[in-house]
């Protein structure tokens, strides 16, 4: 069976390359197909594997994207931070894909990573290249598994070097700082996409699924999760929404503005705050078990 992720080099494709290498879900032989834009992005560990093989492909360039003898794909979307207007490269990276699955022949299983709130067809900000993606890949391979996942842990990764300074802080756009947002951390997205990629059959197709952690987490617990990990007091200082026009004022205007939107759709009174359903045992619910301190405390060990 051999399956691509496409791009390879963002933490998502990485983790689930990780989890398919190391697989134990099927008896079938697994090959892993990463196509990276910079072929020196390649991790030596996945070099040395005799089950992968890293090929040139750039999602913007459809000519560039070969999936031929493909089984099944991971698609993610890749972020755009440098002014571009990320809504046409969402589309043009979702069209190509599709045009690339279409050509192969072959590929029968597509999962997309996409993200809770992409349902929504406006008002989500940066997920509104989710919901491109969604618009785009819902019926691009006989099989689709779209993948809904909540907020990453590893966001709070440039919190890591704030908390282990002179003076411990860390910043957070989630407020008040009792409310709770459902979690997950990118090696439990990886194997819940390895999972999906090699399930023998799914229910139905599109096939949507939110993919959480084990709970949801507040940004005291995100403060609390620094404090043991860092071994001393972290002071937590909250971005009110008024706050984050300066907050996000590091970005190109337009990146700055969807993360401004996005941030407060899923804040109180937002199109998504209330997005998530506790409900463990649902068959649309797929559910991490790493925890937040866990991840926090990765984060910083990872630092330096």
């Amino acid at each position: 069976m051999l399956i691509a992720v496409v791009p390879a080099s963002p933490k998502t494709g990485q983790a689930t390359i990780h989890a398919l290498l190391n697989s134990t879900q099927t008896t079938k032989p697994i090959s892993v197909k990463g196509v990276y834009r910079d072929l020196s992005r390649v991790p030596e560990e996945f070099l040395s594997n005799p089950h992968f093989q890293a090929v040139k492909g750039d999602v913007s360039d459809a000519t560039s994207l070969d999936l031929t003898g493909v089984d099944a794909v991971l698609a993610i979307t890749p972020p755009r931070y440098d002014g571009s207007d990320i809504l046409a490269c969402a589309r043009t990276a979702s069209e190509n894909t599709r045009l690339a699955i279409q050509k192969s022949g072959s590929v029968k299983r597509l999962v997309l990573l996409s993200s809770i709130g992409a349902e929504h067809e406006s008002g989500t900000g940066e997920i509104m290249t989710n919901h491109i993606a969604e618009t785009i890949l819902k019926d691009a391979a006989s099989e689709v598994v779209i993948c809904r996942c909540a907020y990453f842990m590893e966001n709070w990764a440039m919190a890591a070097q704030t908390a282990k300074s002179e003076q411990p802080h860390l910043y957070s756009c989630i407020t008040p700082a009792d409310f709770e947002v459902p979690m997950v951390a990118v090696k439990d997205m990886g194997q819940a996409f390895a999972t999906y990629l090699l399930k023998p059959d799914i229910p139905k197709s599109p096939y949507v699924v939110d993919i959480l952690g084990p709970s949801s987490y507040t940004s005291k617990d995100v403060q609390m999760a620094f404090e043991e990990a860092c071994g001393k007091e972290v002071e937590l200082r909250l971005v009110e929404s008024k706050d984050l026009s300066q907050f996000f004022g590091g970005f190109p205007k337009n990146v700055a503005e969807a993360f401004i939107e996005m941030t407060n759709a899923f804040l109180p009174g937002g199109i998504m705050a209330n997005a998530y359903a506790e409900n463990s045992s649902s068959d649309e619910t797929w559910r991490g078990q790493t925890e937040l301190k866990e991840a926090i405390r990765e984060l910083c060990e990872g630092s330096g």
